[in-house]
This record gives structure tokens, C-alpha cells and sequence, in this order.
């Protein structure tokens, strides 16, 4: 961030220029034609939507700029959703290509400091969006069941087999990305000492929640608390934990998968499921059963092959919208925005058995608390770049009043009131960016290849949808991924595991 002086005003031309189109429209209200055929089904038009953004050739795309990576996620998202693998896999590719290339740029760089320079004088939009821990561990989950939905159960496995090191290598990022932060922080403090001073930019969550002009806040607030609460430590997705093991139980390396069941069962110890996994790693790995688990049995069939898994992507994701927080200037605000989940369970029928579908990964929770850890340094940012626009805009308007020619001068005022308002005005825009096309939750059951190969699928919700799907005869064991947005926007993919 820069000083509150004419370098300020030259920088805010350019920072429009070089950020993305977020900085005047916020990200979520851009996305509503898309969000709005998503919930509807019509998903050629969400297709045909994100590929015009990503379209070179197209006026407003995002290639190059800082909404670039965003795009590419939802580009995924959707070429899953539609079963077109290949191209879901090679949009994930260049989506990690670009947050690698973010992370490993040094932490004070040429264009670094131009996206710092131009959140100071616009908003938190000009810095580029580097995909949140959720979304980072979501693309690697979707990535590797993107290659198996291509046929290559090699490149799958390998995915699996890396899980583990990408969880931990996207916690030190973060660890890296958050110190980096703080120094940037403690530049603009000092840079902006003035500002700062009068502003206050270190204020809590709950101190702006209790000024009497905020309730909006404090009621969003007090709603994204509650919901992290149902997050995991260090950033976990317990989807990417569960699948790590499954890829060692499929290898034979019987002790790894027993430490991801382990962790499996710490981030959520009362689901029986997950109490489940772990016992029988932990018999698998011929390990003792813990005292308090020993009343719990292990799965009765093999895991590691016949076996059929039905993961339930439920609902809609959690997304940003706008509001405003006085402090006391009104200022755009991002809070999260949690919809209901479209369906309550899966079963899943094979002869006279039914097995019911159980939380694998609150995905709500997890994007909840990690906004919940970024509010204090993402307050910091708002603060002093609404103090720094407000101060140079009155700096300009006394430069103006020190003009002695009187008829220059009212020209000059007026014109310096006008275009400033509305300089303001335009960049008073939350950053609501986030990678939309995620499910609300996942949900997963498992259970022996029928003799038939054969499965009913029924969602449970205010609407029953049900589905009767075969396995093809040359899979040793399956995984059945069912994308439910809504009733009206249903679609599942069957992946063949071992065999012929």
C-alpha cells in the first residue's frame, strides 16, 4: 500500500486497468446469470457463460488477470458436472499452474506491489485471487477423480498417493502466505501512520459488530461463527483424507491408510463412519483398538477391492455476497452466504440391504472458518484503503481551494467533488470472490459389489429422486460420484476401479 499523497490519485487510473473485473462489479453479482441456470439445470448455459470469460477473443475476459484463477476453478467445475473429464482436467491443471506461480513469486515483486498500490486506491478485488485453502485441497480432489473419469486409473492413483504432501505443502503456503501478509500489513501501517492512527484499521470483528449502525454484521457474523464451528483445524478436508487412504488401502501400504483413517476419525470423532474407517485400518494394519473404540466394528467386506463407494456432492456451496460496515464511512463488506442443502441423504440399495449416506466434509464449515481466520488481517486492508481513498480525496479538494484564480478554483472544487464521489462510489465494491461451483457438503457410503452389479440410488429431500445404475462388468470395484445441486440439476458419473 502507498502513502496518502498524489501518488495515490496517479495510482488508481492504472490500478483499474491492471485488476480484474471484480474491482467495479463484485464477483458474486457478476456470477448470477450462471448461478441462476445452475440451479435450474440449464448447464450448457453455465458452460457457454464461463468459457466466454476464459475466451482470449472475448470482450471482459479474465485471462491475465487476477480473477484468472477463479475462473479456471469454475471452468472445472462445470466440465465435471457435464462428465466432459478431459476438459475439467486440464482446466484444474492450469488453475494449479497459476496459484503455483503466484506462490512461488517472491514475496515483494514488481507486480506485487502494483496489486498492493491498487487495493490501497481501489479495493481488495486489485490483489490477485489465489484460491482459498478449500479451494486448493477441492481441485485436487476433483482433479483426481477428473482422471479416472478419463480412464486413467494410473494418473488417479498417483493423485492419491500425493494428497497427503498437498494438504501439508497448501498449510505452509498459507503459514507463508499469512506472514507475508502481516509485513505487507505493518508497511501500510507505517506508511499510512496518520491514517492509521485516526482510523484505528486493528479493530476486532466484534468491536465494528457493536456499533449500533452495523446489526447487518453482527447477525452475519454471529452466523459464520456458528458455522465454523463445524470446520476442521489446519485447514483439513476430511473428502481428501478419506480418498489419501483409500489410495494407500488400494496400494497395500496398510499403516498409511491406517494414520489417514486416524486423522479421518480426530476431525470428526462422534461419526460413526469415520469411527468405523479407523478400526478397521487399524485391524488391517494389525494395530490395537483403542478402549473407547473397541465396541465398534469393522466393515464386514473388503475396502480395498469389490467394493463399491457412493460419494454424494449435496447442494449448493457457500458463496460471498456484499453489505456494508460503517466505521463510520459506509464500506462494501464481504460475509458468507450459506444456502440449505438440496437433499438430507443417499441410500443406496443392493438386493435387501440399504446402506445411508454419512457427512464425509462440511464444506460450509471449512470455507466459514478459514474466512473466520482472515477477518482480522482482511479488516486491516478495508480500514486503511477506504482511510487512504478518503484522505486523498480531501487532500485534493483543499489542494483545490488553494488555487487563487476564484473561477478556477470552483471549477476545480466542483470537478474534484464530483469525480471523486464517484471514484469512490465505483470502487466501493466488496471482494466476494469464490469458487461457486462447490457442493454445500459431501457425503459418502460404501458397500460390497452386488452380485448383479447392479444399484439403486434414491436422494432423500423434499423431492425423491431415484436412479437404478449399473457397473460395468470389467470394474474390480466402482466409485459412483453423485452431483446434486437441486432437484432440478442431477447428474451422476459411474468410475471403474481395477480389472480388465
Amino acid at each position: 500500500m502507498f502513502s496518502c499523497t498524489v501518488k495515490s490519485i496517479l495510482f488508481s487510473c492504472a490500478a483499474l486497468v491492471l485488476a480484474g473485473c471484480s474491482v467495479i462489479e463484485n464477483s458474486h453479482r457478476q456470477k448470477e446469470p450462471m448461478m441462476a441456470d445452475y440451479i435450474v439445470g440449464k448447464n450448457a448455459g453455465v458452460e457457454a457463460f464461463v468459457a466466454e470469460k476464459l475466451d482470449p477473443e472475448s470482450w471482459g475476459n479474465v485471462v491475465g488477470s487476477g480473477d484468472e484463477i477463479m475462473w479456471r476453478l469454475e471452468s472445472g467445475s462445470i466440465h465435471f458436472h457435464l462428465g466432459k473429464f478431459k476438459e475439467s482436467a486440464e482446466q484444474f491443471r492450469l488453475a494449479e499452474e497459476l496459484i503455483a506461480s503466484y506462490d512461488e513469486r517472491a514475496v515483494v515483486s514488481l507486480r506485487d506491489a502494483g496489486s498492493e498500490a491498487g487495493a490501497a486506491v481501489t479495493n481488495m478485488n486489485a490483489l490477485p485471487y489465489r484460491g482459498f485453502c478449500r479451494d486448493r485441497i477441492a481441485l485436487c480432489i476433483y482433479k483426481s477423480l477428473a482422471y479416472l473419469g478419463e480412464g486413467r486409473e494410473s494418473a488417479f492413483r498417483a493423485q492419491l498417493r500425493r494428497l497427503r504432501n498437498e494438504q501439508k505443502k497448501i498449510q505452509a503456503d498459507y503459514a507463508a502466505f499469512f506472514e507475508a501478509e502481516q509485513a505487507e500489513l505493518q508497511k501500510a501501517r507505517k506508511e499510512n501512520e496518520a491514517v492509521a492512527k485516526e482510523k484505528n484499521p486493528d479493530r476486532t470483528p466484534e468491536q465494528l459488530a457493536a456499533e449500533p449502525q452495523n446489526a447487518v454484521w453482527a447477525a452475519e457474523l454471529k452466523n459464520i461463527n456458528e458455522t465454523a464451528h463445524r470446520g476442521y483445524a489446519e485447514f483439513l478436508n476430511p473428502a481428501a483424507i478419506f480418498l489419501s487412504g483409500l489410495g494407500s488401502l488400494w496400494d497395500g501400504r496398510y499403516d498409511n491408510a491406517r494414520i489417514d483413517f486416524k486423522r479421518l476419525y480426530e476431525a470428526m470423532p462422534q461419526n460413526p463412519m469415520t469411527r468405523q474407517y479407523y478400526v478397521t485400518g487399524l485391524r488391517m494394519a494389525d494395530r490395537p483398538v483403542p478402549a473407547e473404540l473397541q465396541g465398534v466394528p469393522a466393515f464386514d467386506f473388503p475396502l480395498e477391492r469389490n467394493c463399491v463407494y457412493v460419494l454424494l456432492a449435496n447442494g449448493r456451496g457457500a458463496a460471498f455476497r456484499q453489505i456494508g460496515i460503517h466505521f463510520p464511512v459506509m464500506t462494501a463488506w464481504p460475509v458468507c452466504e450459506f444456502y440449505p442443502a438440496a437433499f438430507q441423504k443417499l441410500k443406496v440399495s443392493s438386493g435387501r440391504k440399504v446402506y445411508e449416506s454419512m457427512l464425509l466434509a462440511d464444506m460450509d464449515g471449512i470455507i466459514a472458518r478459514e474466512f473466520q481466520e482472515r477477518l482480522p488481517g482482511m479488516i486491516t486492508r478495508i480500514i486503511l484503503s477506504t482511510a487512504i481513498k478518503e484522505a486523498a480525496y480531501y487532500a485534493a479538494l483543499a489542494a483545490a481551494r488553494e488555487i487563487s484564480d476564484s473561477s478556477v478554483r470552483a471549477i476545480a472544487m466542483i470537478s474534484v467533488a464530483a469525480l471523486g464521489t464517484a471514484y469512490r462510489a465505483a470502487v466501493n465494491t466488496a471482494d466476494t470472490r469464490s469458487w461457486e461451483l462447490l457442493p454445500k457438503e459431501f457425503q459418502l457410503t460404501q458397500l460390497p459389489m452386488p452380485g448383479n452389479r447392479c444399484v439403486s440410488l434414491t436422494l432423500e429431500g423434499m423431492q425423491t429422486q431415484k436412479w437404478e445404475v449399473q457397473i460395468p462388468v470389467r470394474a474390480e470395484s466402482a466409485i459412483i460420484f453423485v452431483s446434486a445441486v437441486n432437484e432440478k440439476n442431477i447428474r451422476y458419473h459411474v468410475f471403474p476401479l481395477g480389472g480388465k
